[in-house]
């Protein structure tokens, strides 16, 4: 799929979702809503915000893999830490009881319990949608429309891939050491790649920053599929913090270009 067309299927076909529902955020005023079309909505709840996020839904292979990991990145990018989520599951009963002991796997592994949902047993193609609930651990959520001039691109972390185990273990080793980073280093912008893949993710950083980014000749990864790790913006300054972090961590650090 050209780079055109991979834009117009996954980001600006959905456009007139949100111009539908952008009256929305007026009813409650969101720290983060429809109107921001970011990874996860931010709200106020007492004194503290709570970022949620809905994915799906995804077809029972990837259920069977890392679903319920795939659906949690677009809290943990935002800077929240995952308390707790919710599935929605269709397919004959074979195939529901596939994926939700597949979930369960992945939930005592990422310590984030499945705690409700809905479930329609039917002779349907098996299906699955994740929502998940975390607190911010920040002041403001990290957005990915807030990337500044001369920022340095920085992909963190191995792509989720391979087996379950496979896939676990590298989420586990991202999220720890994202937690660590966000403590201690100046993030700008942060957005996981996902659908339409680092084509897809730039995209969005440029067009709501207003800013364009220079890429180096060669990105080490495919650009148009999913990898699932973070795209983070950040001063230039702070790199050699964020890469120390990650030294430590032994978590993969791939700096792919600069905004200009």
């Amino acid at each position: 799929m050209k780079k055109e067309d991979l834009i117009k299927h996954y980001v600006k076909s959905l456009d007139f979702l949100r111009e539908n529902f952008s009256g929305m955020d007026d009813l409650i005023n969101p720290v983060m809503g429809i109107r921001d079309w970011d990874d996860s909505v931010c709200v106020k709840f007492g004194d503290k915000k709570i970022l949620v996020s809905v994915d799906g839904p995804y077809t029972k292979r990837l259920v069977m893999k890392s679903a319920l990991i795939h659906a949690t990145t677009d809290v943990v990018v935002k800077g929240g830490r995952p308390l707790f989520a919710l599935d929605t599951l269709i397919g004959s009963k074979e195939d529901v009881l596939d994926m939700a002991e597949s979930l369960k796997t992945q939930a005592l592994a990422m310590n984030i319990p499945i705690l409700g949902g809905n479930t329609l047993i039917e002779e349907a193609e098996p299906r699955c949608s994740i929502t998940v609930f975390g607190e911010l651990l920040l002041d403001e959520p990290i957005r990915d429309s807030t990337t500044k001039t001369g920022d340095l691109l920085i992909l963190l972390g191995d792509p989720i891939w391979g087996s379950q185990t496979e896939r676990i273990l590298i989420a586990k080793k991202l999220i720890d050491t994202w937690y660590k980073i966000i403590e201690n280093v100046k993030i700008h912008a942060a957005k996981d790649v996902t659908k339409g893949g680092l084509v897809s993710t730039l995209y969005e950083l440029s067009e709501k920053s207003s800013l364009k980014y220079q890429l180096k000749p060669k990105i080490p990864f495919p650009m148009t599929r999913n990898l699932d790790n973070f795209l983070v913006t950040l001063p230039e300054k702070e790199y050699t913090k964020l890469l120390g972090i990650c030294k430590e961590n032994n978590c993969s650090v791939y700096p792919i270009g600069v905004v200009e």
